[in-house]
């Protein structure tokens, strides 16, 4: 029987408390652990037989993470900018965009595999397909409470737009493809690694309560991005990832959620030159 078929009773039950640890390395961790990542996937990667230890990551490395992004790409922008590079537009659009992802996506992986079980497991990188229905309908159920926040929002800030949809909307050909292709998949992916992965873990490593773990991690997603108009929107659909996360321990189904909020918004700026076309 497979580990996924083990475990199909209890395919949201992630508490800490209902895992066994027998060969988690004690020169790690001395006493009863608790396994504070992915558990799913640390039951997966235990009936496999895999030799583990208790991660050494922590909210440090989730410092290194995300300010260490918003250095780089600060520093990436000025650098661009005294070569009179327009960060705004074109391939310095792309290059500004993605350059930050080095350290909030490259920081998560390379820290769990120096410190840890590695990705897979401390992340929760692995998912069953019941995880990954669920992230699936969270994500349907995020655009509806984004669309609700966002109605909501209007009324006291008038109309609202997004620093990712603004920078799209004066792209053409090639860049616009390629600033979307990242918008709907790294985006989700680089996002859920930084917050909803390591952010998420190294909290409850820190022993938060799970719903300030929740609370916390939505937040500092919301101002991360640097849009007080959109504030609550973000923090609204990082409750409903976070959500996931905390449900199935998942950051893979989190990444689903992710990708689903995301699709329709980045769609309609990918196609709105072909809409204009025809009109």
């Amino acid at each position: 029987m497979s580990p996924d078929s083990t475990h199909e009773h209890d395919e949201f039950d992630n508490s800490s408390q209902s895992l066994h640890v027998p060969n988690l390395d004690q020169s790690t961790y001395v006493g009863v652990p608790e396994f504070p990542g992915a558990p799913w996937a640390y039951r997966q990667a235990h009936a496999l037989g895999t030799h583990l230890v208790l991660p050494s990551w922590g909210l440090g490395d989730v410092a290194v993470s995300l300010v260490g992004a918003m250095g780089l790409g600060l520093a990436v922008a000025l650098a661009m900018i005294s070569r009179h590079i327009d960060i705004e537009n074109g391939w310095g659009l792309i290059a500004s965009f993605v350059t930050p992802w080095i350290l909030l996506a490259g920081w998560p992986v390379y820290c769990t595999i120096k410190k840890g079980n590695g990705p897979r497991i401390d992340l929760g990188l692995s998912s069953k397909r019941a995880h990954l229905r669920f992230g699936a309908l969270a994500g349907v159920a995020s655009l509806i409470i984004g669309g609700i926040t966002a109605t909501l929002t209007q009324h006291f800030t008038g109309p609202l737009s997004s620093n990712a949809g603004n920078a799209a909307t004066n792209q053409h050909g090639i860049v616009l493809v390629v600033f979307c292709l990242f918008a709907l998949f790294g985006a989700p992916i680089v996002e859920e690694l930084a917050f909803r992965g390591l952010l998420f873990g190294a909290l409850s490593k820190a022993h938060l309560n799970q719903w300030l773990v929740l609370l916390i991690s939505s937040a500092l997603f919301s101002l991360y991005h640097f849009e007080p108009q959109r504030l609550l929107i973000l923090f609204a659909i990082g409750l409903v990832v976070g959500e996931v996360r905390r449900r199935t321990g998942s950051t893979t189904a989190a990444m689903v959620t992710h990708f689903v909020n995301n699709a329709p918004g980045v769609l309609a700026l990918l196609f709105a030159p072909v809409v204009h076309y025809f009109h």
